[in-house]
Parts: structure tokens; sequence; C-alpha cells
């Protein structure tokens, strides 16, 4: 799933879609807040961030006044149809990192076949490492057919806790700070939708 068109905003910028995805969730958490609190968020400078205001400006995402930026019903409504939503886990040993962020994918087991192309992606996000769990046939499994049920019943319970169902995909990424675990994982997923 991309949200920005690279032409329009350049190879170079220093901001992509899991910013723009993760700048929704936070203005979802906490309304309304400033740009500079948008920045420190979503670990970007305010100059991209500045942009990031003005796509979602012109998506009619946000409202910005004085008093602050808050997320629009349309905003909401966005976040709410894309398939995928963070999931907050007990430190994972298949991930390294002192931070790590899940997030759950519904309906994309099938675009996985051994997980690395997921893991390189997180990587080149920021990521120290990521690790791709699907759930296939009431089984989870980490991709090519490590059986977590057999393996690890908790942690296959907790994804399970999470809402992970047949077909859905949970991603884990690891990194020195929350933020840049969190971006790596959205940005596997955006990729996978």
């Amino acid at each position: 799933m991309r949200f920005i068109d690279d032409s329009e905003y350049g190879p170079i910028r220093r901001f992509g879609d899991a910013h723009i995805y993760y700048a929704l969730l936070c203005l979802d958490k906490d309304k309304p807040i400033s740009r500079a609190t948008l920045s420190s968020c979503t670990n970007i400078g305010e100059g991209s961030v500045r942009k990031i205001i003005e796509v979602l400006k012109t998506w009619k995402t946000i409202d910005v006044k004085q008093t602050g930026i808050t997320i629009t019903d349309a905003g909401i409504d966005l976040l709410k149809s894309i398939p995928m939503n963070l999931i907050d886990l007990e430190r994972s040993e298949y991930v390294i990192g002192a931070f790590q962020q899940g997030v759950l994918v519904h309906g994309v087991s099938d675009k996985i076949t051994n997980g690395m192309h997921q893991r390189d992606k997180g990587i080149i996000a920021g990521a120290e490492g990521s690790s791709v769990f699907v759930m296939r046939n009431g089984r989870v499994i980490m991709p090519k057919n490590w059986d977590i049920d057999a393996r690890d019943p908790a942690l296959a319970e907790q994804l399970r806790n999470h809402g992970m169902k047949e077909g859905d995909t949970v991603i884990i990424s690891g990194a020195s700070d929350r933020t840049t675990a969190a971006v790596s994982a959205i940005t596997i997923a955006l990729d996978l939708l």
C-alpha cells in the first residue's frame, strides 16, 4: 500500500508511507498536538513533519489550528480502513533490538514465503531485526515451517490473544528505540497490503 508518490516528494525525503501512518496513529492517541510533538512522536525532523502535515491536510485527514493538530473523522476512517494495527507484545527471543513492536496484518499470510524479504525490508527501514509469523491451517508458523504452536506455545497464545486469526500475519521488529521499531514493522506491513 502506497500513500505518497516518490515523483512528487522526491527520492531523498526523510519520511515514508510508514511515517504518515504512524503520524496518524500519534494524532489519534493525543489530541491536539503541536508540530514539535508530532516530530518527536514520529522521530523525524520538523521540516519533514511540515510535509507530512501538508499531505494530511490535502487529504482532509487532519485539522490544523492555533491550538494544535487534530485528526479528523476522515483520518480515523482512513486508519480503520487499513487492515492492520500495532500490538504490544512481551519481548520476543525471535527478534533482536532493545525495543520491539508488533503489527498484526489481516489476511496477507499467503504473501509470505520464507520471511526473508520482510526481514530485509525491516532492516532497510532501520530495524536491527524483524521476524514474521503467519497463521496457516490453524497453526502459528514462523515461515517457512517453524511451528510456533509446538515450539513456543506461550508466544502462539499471546499472538492469538492479540487477535491473530487464520490468514493473518504478525510482524515484530526490534530497534534501539520504540519509534524505529514501530516504523519498521509498519513499513513491512504496508508492503504486504
